[in-house]
């Protein structure tokens, strides 16, 4: 199979990329906004949502109908670029993460959005916690259990 298509596309989303990270950055730079001043109470809030988003795009049912629309038509290459950006943790994240810059900083209302993302982000940590120690707890218990059947069975 000729991957130069493939390759031409992936080339082409990494110069998008930059060319939009450079027009952000412009953008910053012409309101003042130093990305380096950035508070650690905004990084903080920016990274929950980018989490929170990363995860919608990438697990979540809520865009499980975007992702397989793009997996079936992957015989286009743009797709297949679309596709491994939406499917991979880290290639999304990435994007996600300049969109949620832009919103933060440039969009009307836009920092709410990402406040109700890292808030979601929040509660995500809280019931992975949560499932987590549930789990630890359960599986104590059945150790603690086989261990007393295991006793007391000579």
């Amino acid at each position: 199979m000729n991957n130069s298509g493939e390759n031409a596309w992936n080339f082409a989303s990494l110069f998008l990329f930059f060319g939009l990270v450079a027009v952000t950055g412009y953008f910053l730079e012409a309101g003042n906004l130093d990305i380096r001043n950035i508070s650690l109470t905004d990084l903080i809030i920016l990274a929950l949502a980018i989490y929170r988003v990363t995860r919608v795009v990438v697990f979540e049912k809520i865009f499980k109908y975007f992702r397989d629309l793009v997996k079936a038509n992957n015989k286009v290459y743009f797709m297949r670029t679309l596709c491994f950006i939406i499917t991979c943790p880290w290639c999304a994240g990435v994007w996600i993460a300049l969109v949620m810059v832009v919103f933060y900083y440039f969009i009307p209302y836009g920092v709410l959005l990402v406040y109700i993302m890292a808030l979601s982000g929040v509660a995500s940590f809280l019931v992975m916690l949560s499932n987590y120690l549930g789990l630890s707890v359960q599986e104590k218990e059945e150790k603690k259990e086989k261990n007393t059947k295991t006793i007391g069975n000579p």
